[in-house]
C-alpha cells in the first residue's frame, strides 16, 4: 500500500496509525528502508510516542549506538543498521527480532542478514518538495493485517 507524506503532520499520522494497529493486531518487526533525512526516525519518534507509554520515552536516532530501548507497551527496540558491520549485533538481535512480544523497529533493514516475518517493510520511494512517498508491505498474516488497519484508520482520520 503506498501513502502519500506531503509534510511532517503526515509522516506523524502514519506513525499514530502504525501504533494503533500494533496495539490492536500485536508486535511485528517493522523493517524500514530509505535514504538519509528520509523521516525513518520521525515516523518512529511519532509511533513510540503514541504506544502506552511512549511519553516516557527520547526517541533519538541509534546510529551511533546501533539501539535503544523504549519503555512501550509493548516494549519497542529501535535498532539501526546504517553504521552496524561485522554482526556486532548478532544473537541480540536474532532474538530481539525472533521475540514475538518485542515492537522491533529496524532502520536500514535492507541490511539484514535473512527475511522476517511478521513485518512490516516501511520503504521510502521517493523525496521531493511536494513530500515523500511510502509503501506499506506486510509479510505474514499480522503484518498484512497492520498494513490494513493503517489504511483504515488513515482514512478515516481527518488530514
Amino acid at each position: 500500500m503506498t501513502f502519500h507524506l506531503p509534510d511532517l503532520q503526515a509522516t506523524c499520522r502514519l506513525g499514530h496509525a502504525l501504533a494503533q494497529a500494533i496495539c490492536t493486531h500485536g508486535p511485528v518487526a517493522l523493517l524500514l528502508d530509505g535514504p538519509l533525512g528520509a523521516g525513518k526516525t520521525t515516523l518512529t519518534r511519532a509511533l513510540v510516542e503514541a504506544l502506552p507509554g511512549g511519553h516516557e520515552a527520547e526517541v533519538a536516532s541509534p546510529s551511533f549506538n546501533l539501539m535503544n530501548r523504549y519503555p512501550t507497551r509493548p516494549e519497542t527496540v529501535h535498532i539501526d543498521l546504517y553504521r552496524e558491520s561485522g554482526g556486532m549485533l548478532g544473537e541480540e538481535l536474532e532474538d530481539i527480532l525472533d521475540d514475538p512480544t518485542i515492537l522491533a523497529v529496524v532502520e536500514w533493514a535492507k541490511r539484514l542478514p535473512h527475511p522476517v516475518e511478521p513485518a512490516v517493510h516501511v520503504t521510502w520511494q521517493e523525496s521531493s518538495p511536494k513530500g515523500r512517498v511510502v509503501t506499506l508491505d506486510g509479510q505474514g498474516e499480522r503484518g498484512r493485517r497492520i498494513v490494513e488497519a493503517v489504511h483504515t484508520f488513515l482514512a478515516e482520520a481527518p488530514a
